[in-house]
């Protein structure tokens, strides 16, 4: 089935069979605020997975059986580009995230159930958000956060509260709010 795309058939069902992209093989994306995600066929209909494995458009609500999680797959750390630049320490001494930065650090990733995501430092500590919504690397607990694929080369990063990461133009890294259209897409 490589290099196949979906095809919704007439009773439902979904099927990798289709050599070019047809019209019944579009699907809407649909992100939820606990970090879940939907497809929505053309029909209208939300997909979803039976616990045969097989694959069926046919649910007018999203329920556990339409939920599915996001997870970057063999990627272990990120670096992470916006407009400004990229994201890393404010200083040497400082474990304040910034995102303003000519050179990048890496960022390593550690996954958790339901597409939840831990953000770990090159100092071995976690991200956690400081009561400004600022974020810093010096956590021995990790704080949970979403990743949100927006393009094929970009994403959002949101909390597990619903807020996503912002880049401010003065390089301030934080969170803000629980407005998708408004969230920073970061290069990665």
């Amino acid at each position: 089935m490589q290099d196949k795309y979906w095809s919704l058939d007439s009773s439902g069902g979904i099927q990798a069979n289709a050599s070019k992209g047809p019209s019944s093989g579009l699907f809407t994306l649909e992100w939820h605020p606990e970090g879940s995600m939907a497809f929505k066929a053309n029909n209208g209909k939300y997909v979803a997975a039976k616990k045969s494995g097989h694959l069926y458009a046919n649910s007018d609500k999203v329920e556990d059986m339409e939920k599915f999680y996001f997870y970057l797959i063999n990627r272990h750390t990120l670096v992470l580009k916006c407009e400004q630049g990229f994201v890393g320490y404010k200083s040497a001494a400082s474990p304040k995230l910034e995102c303003n930065k000519a050179s990048y650090e890496s960022i390593f990733i550690e996954r958790d159930e339901k597409g939840v995501c831990f953000f770990k430092g090159n100092n071995g500590k976690y991200w956690h958000t400081n009561g400004d919504g600022t974020i810093s690397v010096d956590s021995d607990t990790s704080q949970g956060f979403y990743i949100e694929l927006r393009e094929p080369s970009k994403l959002c990063i949101k909390t597990k509260e619903g807020n996503y990461i912002m880049a401010e133009k003065n390089g301030l890294f934080k969170v803000g709010g629980p407005d998708p259209a408004t969230a920073t897409t970061w290069e990665y």
